[in-house]
């Protein structure tokens, strides 16, 4: 029988001399930035939708959204802007790439471990963004989302 170890577990007990395990990655408070959006018109392909914004030294675990019906056409991309620094590079869909939001609401919609957000550990200070690579058509509707976050 084989035994296998995480890769924090290594650097606790296989590694020697052990290796210090990242401090968000143990003892981190687990924070959440929430925002929310109430349409008051269709979200275009030329909107962008400014959430709430990330600390540098944020490291995201999960991020969840939850919309209602926005129409018959409809397709988000959730992801961050480029930091005021220059050392963070936007990344439109970093989060959600092509959400629908048509026919039916998203409820509790969580985010793959394969888009680049995925326990991205952000060095600079950015801004969550929202925004349509198909327009809704509903003019009104709610946008809910919640990034679950640690820094350092």
């Amino acid at each position: 029988m084989a035994s296998f170890y995480g890769d924090n577990a290594t650097k606790r007990d296989v590694s020697e001399p052990s290796t210090k395990i990242d401090s968000q990655d143990q003892h981190g408070r687990l924070r959440v930035a929430y925002d929310s959006f109430d349409l008051a018109a269709v979200i275009g392909t030329s909107d962008i939708l400014y959430m709430q914004k990330l600390p540098a030294g944020a490291k995201v675990y999960e991020v969840e959204v939850n919309s209602d019906d926005l129409g018959t056409t409809g397709v988000l991309d959730i992801g961050w802007g480029a930091s005021a620094e220059g050392g963070e590079a936007a990344d439109a869909d970093g989060f959600y790439a092509s959400l629908d939001v048509k026919t039916a609401a998203v409820a509790r919609q969580k985010y793959a471990n394969t888009v680049a957000g995925f326990q991205k550990k952000f060095t600079e200070e950015v801004t969550i963004q929202i925004s349509a690579s198909e327009a809704t058509s509903a003019s009104s509707g709610n946008i809910n989302l919640a990034i679950f976050y640690s820094v350092d």
